[in-house]
């Protein structure tokens, strides 16, 4: 009985955010939002059945997989609550056309990739040994939200790049009005990649210490640490190169898609490779 309602709460949940993605897009393509916020009201309503979802299939499996595609719905759960985050502080409440497709599109992949979502695969009886820690919880939990709020800066990113490569062509499409200024934009992408990025050290520090404390044999050779690093690098560059002030913004939202491409093709990575130690995301 639980498993089927955290089944229909989850297509519940993908339907709402399908609906509010239809809203958002409406409401752009119009130039203006309505005076009822019908999108958030139905991004609200849908991110609560998705929690709902997470914490009914975590009581029915004594534990929360932290592997497969059941972390791109954890993902997408981060993604809308960081949304309703930043329009609570920020008042950046005009992004949901970005983030609440985004995490709609994060639903749509789990269950191409993993139809049973929330069967557990049993791991290597070494595997379930390194596993055996708080440690590993943590780290995938900080990893997740640091992927999150790094691929929420990266969409504003491309939000500032197409908006300033519009604005310098001789007929800009109207509804481009109905997006926030280039300066909001830029202070929405920077905000969250330097809130973001330290996020995502903590959980790279976590996990390297795991490895280093159950003695992984070459660890540091496994492709997803590598390119955890380089999306560690090229983001810290992004950062760098903005307070420095000497770099035009359209180069550095075009760095920041860079390390946004890197963590794509990690999280693809890690779904096809063998496990091994850096099991984030391995299923069989």
């Amino acid at each position: 009985m639980l498993y089927q309602l955290a089944t229909y709460s989850f297509w519940f949940a993908f339907v709402g955010l399908l609906v509010a993605s239809a809203i958002y897009v409406l409401e752009i393509t119009r130039g203006k939002p309505t005076n009822i916020p019908y999108g958030r009201i139905v991004s609200v309503t849908a991110w609560i059945f998705l929690t709902a979802s997470i914490g009914m299939f975590s009581s029915y499996h004594s534990g929360t997989s932290l592997s497969g595609s059941n972390v791109l719905v954890l993902l997408a759960w981060a993604l809308v609550l960081i949304y309703f985050i930043l329009g609570f502080m920020f008042k950046f409440t005009r992004y949901g056309t970005l983030f609440v497709p985004a995490a709609t599109l994060l639903l749509f992949a789990a269950q191409v990739l993993a139809p049973g979502r929330g069967d557990l695969t049993p791991y290597p009886e070494l595997v379930t040994a390194q596993m055996d820690s708080a440690m590993i919880g943590y780290h995938v939990l900080l990893i997740t939200f640091g992927n999150a709020l790094l691929l929420v800066g990266s969409m504003a990113a491309v939000l500032y790049a197409y908006q300033a490569k519009a604005l310098r062509s001789k007929r800009p499409p109207l509804w481009l009005k109905s997006l926030p200024s280039l300066a909001n934009i830029e202070k929405l992408w920077i905000r969250v990649l330097t809130f973001g990025l330290p996020i995502y050290f903590s959980g790279q520090i976590l996990g390297v210490t795991r490895a280093i404390t159950v003695d992984a044999q070459g660890w540091f050779f496994d492709v997803r640490i590598v390119l955890s690093g380089a999306i560690l690098i090229v983001y810290s560059v992004a950062l760098f190169l903005y307070y420095r002030a000497k770099t035009d913004s359209l180069i550095i939202a075009h760095i920041s898609l860079l390390g946004a491409a890197l963590i794509v093709i990690l999280m693809v990575l890690a779904r096809i490779l063998p496990v091994g130690f850096h099991i984030f995301g391995a299923f069989s």
